[in-house]
């Protein structure tokens, strides 16, 4: 059976002041391939933005993830987060590890155990989103006009986003570690080292795949059959 005619299920984590609506036309073509497809909008994001509060931080999304997946009775699935999404998707491999047949991280924040997203980004950029904090601090408004490739509508939708999901430090069992199919998809043009740092450190590890695409963050806008190509090779 060719990869192509395989199907299976995938649960996808967007990133960092977006949501679900954003994977959509790419969720759209996965299922017309067969697929089942789950991408949840993360609590205070997306369609969910009226739920937005102080409390919310990287735990919350990841409960919204692993009830997802409780919810819909997923007992194996691929699992895969784009950009701050990959904070998320290694919380939930390191619950649900089991469950996991294959963790992608695309274009994503790949943490280690104490790390916080803010721990792998420069420090004065930091500095300038904390400054700029809404609703009392406890808001960091989206870079919108900074991020290639978004239609006007995109950039419209994007919501702040809780401090503590930037800021809370996440604690791994080591879990997530004895997923044997395990890929790393870089965007070759997307500017800055942000994401080069994980490449760089699973290509080095033989436990890892890598791939590498001609294009920048937003891999499934920009090279949508690309990344449908790599996802289905983890089946």
């Amino acid at each position: 059976m060719s990869t192509a005619s395989k199907k299976a299920t995938f649960v996808i984590v967007h990133g960092a002041w977006g949501g679900s609506y954003g994977w959509t036309p790419f969720v759209e073509e996965m299922r017309a391939r067969g697929h089942r497809i789950f991408y949840p909008s993360l609590t205070g994001l997306g369609e969910r933005s009226h739920l937005f509060h102080g409390g919310i931080n990287l735990s919350t999304h990841i409960e919204d993830v692993c009830n997802t997946i409780r919810c819909e009775q997923l007992d194996r699935f691929i699992l895969a987060g784009h950009s701050y999404g990959g904070m998320v998707a290694t919380g939930v491999a390191d619950r649900l590890a089991q469950q996991v047949t294959g963790l992608v991280y695309i274009d994503a924040f790949l943490p280690e155990s104490g790390k916080c997203l803010w721990d792998y980004t420069p420090a004065d950029n930091n500095t300038r989103f904390a400054e700029a904090g809404e609703r009392g601090g406890i808001a960091v408004p989206s870079p919108a006009q900074s991020m290639v490739g978004l239609s006007e509508a995109e950039r419209a939708l994007r919501a702040p986003m809780a401090i503590g999901t930037l800021v809370e430090k996440i604690k791994l069992t080591g879990k997530a570690d004895t997923i044997a199919n395990r890929l790393y998809i870089f965007a070759a043009r997307n500017p800055g080292d942000t994401f080069r740092q994980f490449y760089n450190r699973v290509q080095a590890d033989k436990g890892w795949k890598t791939a590498e695409v001609a294009c920048g963050h937003g891999i499934h806008r920009e090279q949508p059959a690309e990344l449908m190509r790599l996802l289905e090779s983890m089946i």
